[in-house]
């Protein structure tokens, strides 16, 4: 919410910014046709007003819905956080139990046997072929 805040605050300066100008080169072209420049900053600032407030609503509101079917299907959620620190303990435990299953895996498997990392070959490992034979 902060950040498309931000975001859409900042894109509102600059349409103020883009309208006070507009209104400067067209008056400088036909004057007396616009109306005063306090009048035409005012409908500006409006406008930007409720842009940068439904914007960030609706931003808000987005990714809340993204967060919310990313939990039901799988998908990747939106987090931002200020705090750096390490993974969950849940995750950490997966990590390590991945790694021993790696480590553990890698022992099995004999260096330098032709078919050990590629299983779709139909060939199996040196220590399945000794024990069938």
């Amino acid at each position: 919410m902060v950040t498309s805040f931000l975001l859409l605050a900042g894109l509102g300066v600059l349409v103020v910014a883009t309208a006070g100008v507009s209104w400067f080169m067209l008056n400088a072209m036909a004057p007396d046709v616009l109306p005063a420049f306090s009048t035409f900053l005012a409908v500006a600032v409006g406008v930007v007003t409720v842009e940068v407030f439904l914007g960030t609503g609706l931003v808000t509101l987005g990714a809340f819905l993204y967060n919310l079917s990313a939990q039901y299907s799988g998908g990747v959620e939106i987090a931002v956080t200020e705090a750096l620190t390490g993974p969950p303990p849940a995750n950490a435990r997966a990590l390590l139990l991945m790694a021993r299953a790696r480590r553990r895996l890698r022992t099995h498997i004999a260096p330098g046997d032709p078919g050990a990392g590629d299983r779709s070959s139909g060939a199996r490992p040196a220590r399945a072929q000794r024990e069938t034979e």
